[in-house]
């Protein structure tokens, strides 16, 4: 450990230093960036912390957070970084504190992350270093800063998820146990980005596949890793089953113009932040050409994993024509932008591998190397602070268009106020989102599911009181007479709901497409309970798979500690 410290200590020290220099300019100006993603995200993380705090855990509905509606995300959107972003929240002061903790958080991590890979890849500590805080400069990363793109914590973790892969090149091996648990951090944390590492990780294997003697004893390792993986995720595959068997759900944000999402279209940002990342790629695509037969296997495995994901990012795949014809895979990639991320990861490590072989160590590198750096970081600081002023100047505070979002107060001290309000529910009440995604679908119509949202969820929920109190939520109103009243409340199949002490049955509620309910209240007070059904059941193999992680990261720190002995 000791030996360890001495020899990465201060790299990561540097990598966090730049990460707090990237910080400075929010914590000095008390700027705030609303972006495309960040109410919805919010809502989640505000929903995990609240449960964390007040001890009332319930895997499935949103208790607190989006509406207190009873919706479900958290439990099919990677549960386990949802409750790590809610312990963030609580040691937050606001939400201000918190985008600050946040962003310090993942260029800390994303640079640590590409540090490994690259390290692992015979890269010079000086030189691994240089990289991995480019990494954090790059749109993979400052997307979570710019939009509160979440696919930002997948790229921050994926340099660490392809430790594998230069194994699997150079000795035709790989530890499974790795494999499993790097796999399964990274289904926890992003769904596509899992795919994504998948699809990285094939080509890979292939190879060693082909070139070991020992396939058989290969593929058994292969089964062994998905076998810890399916260990690691298990309460996930149950909360997809219990959901997805009996409701009809609404599908995340399909894409109808895939193609202004490619990076040779609206997505340039992704190339050109920081600018240096263009001129990386086009010298490095000129030297892949060039030196291709001086490279090793696992660098020309690099640069075809890389070329593959460029293509698939751009407009030479015809994403126009692919689009809006219920391909299920053409839906789920939503923004061909995306691809880029891996392209930024495998561009670095080429690049990093090119310079130490073919560059000569001297004044006049070290000078190109700091420039670029330089650069890259004075760079993003400034886009940073763009929407920042424009916060402060009271010009432009949400980054992110009018439509189906809803900011309810005119006054913009107010709205500043509440993100640095200690309250985190004032924020979330001023600005909200009718993003329908994980909804249950009980109508097949062309009624518009963010409209859905608005007219039965937002536009009801002021006139009824909501709390949480023994894993349940309760919702409160005062009727004037027997009728029938809509509740802003979503059910889904397994969801119980009890009426001024009686269990509802399905004759009871009427539903809307969304699944939000009309009931029969009583003159006076009337009380609603919601629960879910297989809230308590779900808790053992959660408990399952947080021993199986603890148990797995063991074992993993033990075998690389007697390798390192060895």
């Amino acid at each position: 450990m000791k030996k360890m410290i001495r020899t990465h200590g201060l790299a990561i020290l540097l990598i966090f230093l730049v990460s707090l220099v990237l910080i400075l300019p929010q914590l000095i100006t008390k700027g705030m960036v609303i972006g495309s993603d960040a109410v919805f995200h919010y809502n989640r993380f505000y929903d995990a912390a609240m449960q964390i705090k007040e001890g009332n855990f319930q895997h499935f509905i949103s208790m607190y957070g989006f509406q207190q509606s009873g919706r479900i995300v958290n439990a099919l959107y990677g549960p386990l970084v949802s409750y790590i972003q809610g312990f963030l929240v609580l040691l937050s002061p606001s939400w201000f504190g918190y985008q600050v903790l946040s962003r310090l958080m993942i260029f800390t991590l994303s640079g640590i992350s590409m540090y490994a890979l690259l390290n692992k890849a015979h890269i010079r500590g000086s030189l691994s270093c240089a990289g991995a805080i480019f990494y954090l400069t790059t749109f993979s990363i400052q997307y979570w800063t710019m939009r509160q793109g979440f696919s930002s914590w997948g790229a921050a973790i994926l340099p660490l998820c392809l430790l594998p892969i230069v194994d699997m090149a150079e000795k035709k091996d790989f530890n499974w146990l790795e494999l499993g648990i790097l796999t399964a951090l990274m289904f926890q944390t992003h769904v596509f980005t899992s795919l994504i590492l998948i699809l990285i990780y094939l080509p890979f294997f292939l190879y060693a596949l082909i070139q070991t003697s020992e396939k058989i004893a290969l593929i058994k390792k292969l089964a062994y890793s998905i076998g810890i993986f399916l260990l690691l995720t298990l309460a996930i595959w149950i909360s997809f089953y219990m959901i997805y068997s009996s409701n009809t759900i609404a599908d995340p944000f399909i894409n109808q113009h895939m193609d202004r999402s490619a990076i040779t279209r609206n997505g340039r940002y992704w190339l050109t932040t920081p600018i240096f990342l263009a001129v990386l790629l086009v010298g490095q695509v000129l030297a892949s050409v060039l030196l291709w037969k001086k490279y090793s296997p696992f660098m020309r495995l690099c640069i075809g994993t890389m070329c593959f994901f460029l293509i698939l990012s751009t407009n030479l795949v015809p994403w126009e024509k692919l689009q809006g014809r219920d391909i299920l895979v053409v839906d789920l990639i939503q923004f061909p932008f995306r691809f880029f991320v891996p392209v930024t990861i495998f561009l670095i490590l080429l690049a990093c591998y090119t310079f130490q072989r073919y560059c000569q160590k001297s004044l006049l590198s070290i000078a190109i190397l700091t420039t670029i750096l330089a650069v890259s970081v004075g760079q993003v600081m400034l886009k940073a602070q763009d929407p920042m002023h424009e916060w402060n100047e009271e010009k432009r505070m949400i980054q992110t268009g009018k439509k189906h979002l809803f900011v309810r107060t005119e006054d913009k001290t107010e709205l500043k106020n509440a993100v640095h309000s200690s309250d985190f529910t004032t924020f979330l009440k001023l600005v909200e989102k009718s993003t329908p995604d994980y909804l249950p679908i009980y109508q097949q119509n062309h009624k518009n599911n963010y409209r859905q949202y608005e007219q039965h969820i937002l536009a009801l929920n002021p006139n009824f009181k909501k709390y949480v109190k023994n894993h349940q939520l309760y919702v409160e109103w005062t009727g004037e007479k027997i009728a029938k009243v809509k509740v802003p409340i979503v059910k889904y199949a397994r969801t119980e709901l009890s009426l001024n002490g009686k269990k509802l049955t399905d004759k009871d509620i009427l539903l809307t497409k969304i699944g939000t309910i009309t009931v029969k209240q009583q003159p006076g007070k009337n009380v609603l309970t919601v629960t879910f059904k297989g809230s308590k059941q779900i808790i053992y193999p959660i408990i399952f798979s947080m021993f199986s992680w603890i148990i797995a990261i063991y074992f993993l720190f033990k075998t690389k500690m007697s390798e390192r002995s060895s």
